[in-house]
């Protein structure tokens, strides 16, 4: 089962990070009455997180909790001096990678929220992925952190399935996911509160796990109309809100295409066909692409009259650029 850990005596912890998580685990340790500090990057901070309502350092200072915010942590300076026995540090969908420096401040006592399971689905990105790949096993892990990416020893350990009618909407599995992660973190943070044990799991890395890095919407999302019409729609879906959606061209303008189905036809479309748009039916647009026609929204290309005969289409330049790893 794994060797028993305890975290004796926390008095305070340093959130790393940002995101929907933050403001749960603030939300705890505030009514347990313990100190906070968040440290986060001015994008993460000022984010709007769409449940709450407002962004993570709105929610900091109304809440009176202390924040720093940084380019990195390479300047241990402004934050290290807060480090003692008795803090325990969190990451949560934290932009940065700890190096061996600011990982022995903390002599243990610095875990990362991973929103997947590990070692299968290391990496970022997100549900974005599992879209893609069809994959809709997903979980939480949290762990010890190490030098090496989603590594070391993981403390909890939990997975789950995807309902089946909700595989086609990202902001539904991310809701799905989210409520999960939060039963989850809330248990966590009560077995540290009460000094509670944990069962330390080495993660291992085997043939059985991979990669995937973080994605940008504006770099990455691009279509390529020589894709199977399957792998588009699951591509334009992956994307999808809350994300700007996937992008194409429409008569020489970028349009961000937020949702997509299949259509099955008695049709054979030839490669020339791809991305033309050969039927507008109720508000919907139906485009020809490998194997079947795709469905798509009229709102989504801006434009209502005209559309029948014209093509969607990709710069090769921006396809290009797609393949590169995203920086975020």
């Amino acid at each position: 089962m794994g060797k028993k850990i305890r975290f004796n005596n926390i008095s305070d912890f340093i959130i790393f990070g940002g995101g929907e998580l933050v403001f749960e685990i603030c939300s705890y340790l505030i009514k347990n009455k313990k100190k906070i500090v968040v440290i986060s990057s001015s994008k993460q901070i000022n984010e709007k997180i769409i449940f709450f309502g407002q962004s993570l350092k709105e929610y900091l200072i109304k809440n009176k909790i202390k924040f720093i915010i940084l380019k990195n942590l390479d300047n241990q300076s402004k934050w290290s001096h807060l480090v003692d026995r008795e803090t325990l540090g969190i990451s949560s969908s934290c932009k940065w990678i700890f190096k061996q420096k600011e990982i022995d401040l903390f002599d243990g006592r610095l875990l990362n929220m991973h929103s997947s399971n590990l070692p299968s689905f290391r990496g970022g990105g997100g549900l974005t992925w599992n879209i893609l790949m069809q994959n809709f096993q997903s979980g939480t892990t949290i762990h010890l952190i190490e030098k090496k990416i989603d590594a070391g020893f993981s403390i909890i350990n939990k997975s789950f399935i995807f309902p089946k009618n909700i595989r086609n909407s990202l902001t539904k599995m991310q809701k799905y996911s989210m409520k999960i992660q939060k039963k989850i973190i809330n248990e966590f943070l009560r077995k540290i509160v009460q000094k509670k044990f944990f069962y330390k799991k080495k993660i291992h890395s085997t043939f059985k796990s991979f990669y995937w890095p973080r994605l940008s919407t504006q770099k990455n999302a691009w279509i390529n109309w020589t894709w199977d019409a399957y792998e588009i729609v699951n591509f334009i879906n992956a994307f999808s809100h809350p994300y700007e959606g996937a992008a194409t061209y429409l008569n020489k303008k970028v349009v961000r295409i937020q949702k997509a189905r299949i259509k099955k036809e008695n049709l054979v479309f030839h490669p020339f066909q791809y991305g033309l748009i050969y039927k507008i039916f109720k508000n919907k647009v139906y485009v020809g692409a490998k194997s079947e026609g795709i469905v798509i929204d009229i709102k989504d290309l801006k434009i209502k009259k005209g559309l029948l005969g014209k093509r969607l289409y990709t710069l090769n330049n921006k396809l290009e650029k797609s393949f590169e790893k995203a920086i975020i």
